[in-house]
């Protein structure tokens, strides 16, 4: 039996087969894991497993859900519309409630800055 799929490479099933994994996400310092699926928000996995985790708004503005990225690639999606500058993304610090994990990670509660008055 064939079990290849026409037009499909071994490389690429293999990236398919990574595109469709789950994260495990660790929060410090309480050590809470849970996991978290691809495409999914990481406050809504949070959320859909009874993990507490500060948060308000659920659109990037509050900033009560800004943790700091210790291990692991977290991707924070709509940064134009987010209340997160250039500076606090270049120091590895998210808005779960609207960031994509794109592997395994730790995150740490961050202490949100005040913005300065322009």
């Amino acid at each position: 039996m064939n079990r290849s799929i026409p037009g499909c490479s071994r490389k690429s099933r293999r990236l398919r087969r990574d595109f469709m994994a789950d994260f495990t996400v660790r929060l410090m310092p309480s050590n809470q894991s849970f996991t978290v699926k691809n495409g999914e928000l990481i406050l809504d996995a949070a959320i859909r497993q009874d993990i507490e985790v500060p948060y308000s708004c659920r659109n990037g503005t509050c900033r009560t859900c800004l943790f700091e990225v210790k291990e692991g690639y977290v991707q924070q999606e709509d940064a134009d519309l987010c209340m997160i500058s250039e500076q606090e993304l270049e120091e590895n610090r998210r808005l779960i409630c609207m960031s994509l994990c794109r592997s395994d990670a730790i995150l740490e509660k961050a202490s949100p800055r005040r913005r300065r008055q322009v």
